[in-house]
């Protein structure tokens, strides 16, 4: 126990001789008390190099190894958390790519069920294809199908751990000491970065990443997705069929070959915006290093270990923005802001916000929907709220930059490529299944549970209310800023309330009118009472789907109470 934390010393003292290094001690020095002793051993040193403070981070976190390269990668999505300058250059660290020798990777195997798992093999290149920070790749033989084999590398699980539980005791100490880390929830982000990092440590998770998209994607001839051999996969080693091509950002090959490059671009975004609005799970990283383009013009697409999940109502809080920006709808795209946003103390108002989307969307007014870059519209949008101090959920970051990625190569390999054209169907169609019959049946459904539910905890709430001021009452204090939200609360009972009598009403009163007329729409008087209950199961519907948005609506923070 005291050597491990004896090993946890010697690294935190390592991390915070890294960043002083490179002119980065603010991140450890403004700790105050809790570090004050041990950074008194590291000193700054002048590297005699002109660089600027975003390059000096991606520089300490490349030289600090596997986790921060990783967390310094992910950060690079936020650019809600971070000024443009950063993020940029963010996007610029390099995984490590010392190969580990193969013999070295077969003894960190041995006594292990992947050593047994790899005497299926029949063979195995000890030369790597590719070899990053955390995984390195081999080509292999199995079964007689070419395989890629990727090993993850020895050493690097408990290497994460340990920086993991280092970086969630420095987001406390920073929560503790500085206001602004404890306005943007760092112990939250750290937490989540934790959880994404180690996801993609085992292999596990993408395989099955790989599998659920390959049967998504199964009818498309247009999009291939590799075969995972599950015998040969565990959480320290994947194997997947070898699949190759042209990169598709390769345009003269592409040419060479004959590919329709229009056809392309519109296949490889399409793809992406069926992962959106159909699937609602996304490939979060579908830069052109993934994407191989076959003979056939098909596309081979690779690499599972980050995957985005996106909820029906996340996509129905997320859609009116990328309406609003597309029909510069300005106080479409503030309210949609709003809703998806976390703030982080600021008393920032939504006219500010309006005002400052109204600047950053006036500037593409001059340009028609096709000369239209979705993509940066919504990295400025990100630039804002980092202005703001508001701060996106981290699916929202992680499609935003998808978004980006995908209309990015669209006119990468077609420089004619509209990707509104291609991103409006899609949308268009999940707006209408989201005012189905079906749709609509099965909210009502889940609404009806949800009242009711509620209506059997109020008894119970209004018995322990009765208890307490039969026992001698108790103080109500209030904030003038909190009234809304108390009225809100009010109108929710109401709205659950005479949705339930509504209902309730309309389910006995439809029944005996069904069961009186049973002609049912072969007469007029039939049809009548038909469109009459329809009618009535639409305003039911409205009322449950009010009472029930209402309620989900985030907490109002002081500044955002009059949208």
């Amino acid at each position: 126990m005291l050597t491990r934390a004896r090993s946890r010393t010697d690294r935190f003292l390592q991390i915070a001789d890294v960043f002083i290094r490179h002119g980065l001690g603010f991140l450890v020095e403004g700790l105050g008390a809790p570090i004050a002793g041990p950074l008194h051993r590291v000193r700054r040193t002048e590297t005699g190099e002109r660089l600027t403070q975003p390059q000096h981070l991606r520089m300490a976190l490349e030289e600090l190894g596997p986790t921060f390269i990783k967390v310094g990668q992910l950060i690079s999505t936020r650019q809600d958390l971070l000024p443009t300058s950063y993020t940029q250059e963010l996007r610029k660290l390099q995984d490590d790519a010392t190969v580990v020798p193969y013999e070295e990777l077969m003894d960190s195997l041995a006594g292990q069920p992947e050593q047994t798992m790899l005497e299926q093999f029949d063979s195995i290149d000890t030369t790597p294809l590719a070899s990053g920070s955390i995984g390195q790749v081999h080509a292999g033989v199995l079964h007689g199908q070419d395989v890629v084999v990727k090993f993850r590398k020895p050493g690097v699980l408990e290497e994460v751990h340990q920086d993991l539980d280092i970086i969630s005791d420095l987001a406390t100490l920073l929560s503790r000491y500085v206001p602004l880390a404890k306005q943007y929830d760092v112990v939250e982000l750290s937490a989540e970065f934790s959880r994404t990092l180690l996801e993609e440590l085992n292999y596990t998770i993408e395989a099955t990443h790989c599998d659920r998209f390959a049967n998504f994607f199964h009818d498309d001839p247009e999009l291939h997705i590799p075969h995972i051999y599950w015998e040969a996969t565990t959480s320290r080693i994947l194997t997947q069929e070898r699949v190759g091509g042209i990169k598709i950002s390769n345009v003269d090959a592409l040419d060479a070959h004959g590919i329709d490059r229009h056809r392309l671009a519109v296949n490889a975004t399409g793809a992406m915006c069926r992962m959106i609005f159909e699937f609602g799970y996304f490939h979060a990283d579908p830069h052109p290093g993934n994407l191989f383009v076959r003979p056939d013009g098909a596309i081979n697409l690779i690499d599972f270990g980050m995957c985005g999940e996106l909820s029906e109502d996340f996509r129905d809080s997320m859609l009116p923005l990328l309406i609003g920006v597309t029909t510069q709808n300005i106080k479409q795209c503030s309210r949609a802001v709003i809703r998806l946003t976390n703030s982080h103390g600021r008393n920032v108002t939504p006219q500010e916000i309006e005002a400052d989307l109204g600047r950053i969307i006036r500037q593409y007014s001059g340009q028609s929907l096709d000369d239209l870059n979705i993509g940066r519209v919504l990295t400025d949008v990100m630039a804002l709220l980092h202005r703001h101090q508001l701060s996106l959920p981290s699916e929202a970051a992680l499609l935003i930059r998808m978004i980006a990625t995908a209309e990015s190569l669209g006119e990468l390999i077609d420089p004619d490529f509209d990707f509104i054209a291609v991103l409006k169907p899609f949308a268009t169609a999940f707006v209408s299944s989201r005012v189905s019959v079906e749709a609509i049946l099965k909210r009502l459904t889940a609404m009806t549970r949800e009242t009711v539910g509620f209506g059997v905890e109020v008894p119970s709430s209004l018995r322990k209310i009765m208890s307490v001021i039969e026992n001698g009452g108790f103080d109500v204090h209030l904030r003038a800023d909190e009234l809304e939200e108390i009225i809100d609360r009010v109108e929710v009972v109401g709205n659950r309330l005479v949705a339930g009598a509504v209902l309730a009403a309309l389910v006995n009163g439809s029944a005996k009118i069904i069961s009186t007329h049973p002609e049912g729409y072969r007469s007029w008087k039939g049809l009548l009472i038909s469109g009459g209950a329809g009618g009535a199961g639409l305003l039911s519907g409205y009322i449950l789907s009010s009472a029930r948005l209402r309620v989900k609506r985030p907490k109002r923070r002081r500044g955002l109470m009059s949208l």
